[in-house]
């Protein structure tokens, strides 16, 4: 060492000054003199914090740099410590820093001599209590004004705590519920808690619709969520159900399903009516024809009987909806039967000045499909084409094979369809025409659509319509 002992303790002495001077803390002694309590030293970098120096504290009384209420409440410690008390903490305010002080009586010959004060700044961690305080208040005030019953269970599903929402629900004060099983849960799962608890350890929450009765026994809709409450660890400690009534919304849901049977039933009754007229108006026109005895060709017959099986048909569609059946596809000459078509719409064509041209493409193969159903589609859109020409003109039909698939084109040289109505093709009850139902093109997309294939449509008003059928080949 090489130093006196006399100047190796000043040395040490100056050192822990210089130290005590350096701390994030505040060291003060303090000494009661005449009665009044002086503080002899201060140190601690807290101490610039709180806008004080060494030489506005020491040989200073409280009341010199304090405000006299502040004064007042710490003297009321000193006093305290002076009188032999031990452990002394408490906390103080000044200028915006929060500190902590630990006061300390030291003791000579029985009695108390000095007081000794070590200090911490805790200005963060008072922040951080009020920014908690107040996320407690919000979600306190969130829990409570929630609409949506909430209820926190233990592992085991029992009632800790529920809010004012829940009690509104099911009927149930909280003091009657505290501890016991969660009514919104229903009783299969009661004792699978141990299986929820795992399942909600990967997923973040578990949603699910039921009905749960209430205290005065009347049944209730409710959606309900289970999610975990997880501690520092991942490990659920407790759960949280959410109930949301929606009985309501499920009598409203019952009357529009209601509604949606009662126009599913309209719209089948106008389809009906729809796609018999059809063949109804080819017989009647065939039998006028053949009244007035100018025709007497035996293909009309043959016709006229494949107008009532289509009939047939049609009506044995409908009946199908009670009992669904698979429509049974084959291969067949999709030309044969366009040819049929047309030469069952040529008549009315001829009437209206309308000549059918049609150009058909080598090769053409056979297509698995419903002879009954793609003859349905044709003849819609025919029928349109030739309704849509009141001046005459010429349809033409031409019939490719494609990549992979056939297409049927046909092309009028109609009235023309607006560019704003092109998104409501298709819709019931939307049409073009003054008497239409908007039934055909709405079956033609359906039965194409069940046989893989689509339809495109492209329009200029006034100048035509053309419709492209394609089928997978």
């Amino acid at each position: 060492m090489g130093k006196p002992p006399r100047e190796f303790l000043e040395y040490s002495s100056s050192e822990l000054i210089e130290m005590l001077s350096e701390q994030q803390g505040m060291t003060f002694k303090v000494k009661k003199i005449d009665g009044q309590f002086i503080h002899t030293f201060c140190s601690g970098r807290l101490l610039s914090k709180i806008g004080l120096t060494p030489q506005e504290v020491t040989g200073k009384r409280l009341g010199d740099f304090y405000p006299a209420e502040l004064a007042a409440y710490k003297e009321s410690f000193y006093r305290d410590a002076w009188q032999g008390k031990e452990g002394i903490i408490y906390e103080s305010e000044f200028h915006g820093v929060f500190y902590l002080v630990s006061l300390q009586p030291m003791r000579r010959l029985g009695g108390v001599v000095e007081l000794i004060a070590s200090c911490v700044d805790i200005s963060e961690l008072k922040t951080r209590e009020q920014e908690l305080r107040e996320t407690k208040e919000l979600l306190e005030s969130l829990y409570e004004s929630s609409v949506d019953g909430i209820c926190i269970m233990d592992v085991g599903g029992k009632v800790i705590r529920i809010n004012h929402a829940f009690e509104k629900i099911y009927g149930w004060p909280e003091s009657e519920l505290i501890g016991r099983q969660a009514p919104m849960i229903p009783a299969h799962l009661e004792n699978r808690f141990d299986e929820i608890c795992k399942h909600l350890h990967t997923q973040k929450a578990i949603h699910f619709e039921t009905v749960r009765p209430r205290k005065d026994g009347k049944t209730i809709h409710v959606f309900l969520t289970l999610s975990p409450i997880k501690d520092e660890n991942d490990a659920i400690i407790a759960l949280t159900g959410i109930t949301r009534d929606i009985s309501e919304r499920k009598k409203s849901e019952d009357f529009y399903r209601k509604a949606d049977k009662l126009n599913a039933v309209g719209q089948l009754a106008a389809g009906l009516a729809h796609e018999i007229r059809n063949p109804l108006t080819s017989l009647r026109g065939f039998l006028q024809i053949m009244q007035s005895g100018r025709v007497n060709k035996k293909e009309y017959f043959d016709i006229m009987l494949s107008e009532i099986d289509r009939i047939n048909s049609i009506v044995n569609e409908f009946l199908v909806i009670a009992k669904p059946v698979r429509t049974k596809f084959q291969k067949q000459d999709l030309i044969h039967i366009l040819h049929s078509v047309i030469t069952l719409l040529e008549t009315q064509a001829a009437l209206n000045n309308i000549e059918i041209r049609t150009k058909v493409e080598d090769g053409f193969p056979l297509v698995e499909c419903s002879e009954m159903e793609i003859k349905q589609v044709f003849v819609n859109i025919l029928k349109n084409a030739i309704e849509a020409m009141p001046c005459g003109g010429v349809i033409r039909i031409h019939a490719r094979v494609q990549e992979g698939s056939v297409m049927i084109r046909i092309a009028d040289e109609g009235v023309g369809i607006s560019e704003s109505q092109f998104p409501r093709l298709g819709e019931p009850f939307f049409t073009t025409k003054e008497k239409g139902t908007g039934l055909g093109l709405m079956m033609c997309y359906k039965i194409i659509g069940d046989h893989k294939g689509g339809i495109n449509i492209n329009s200029v008003v006034n100048e035509g319509t053309t419709i492209d059928v394609i089928l997978p080949a």
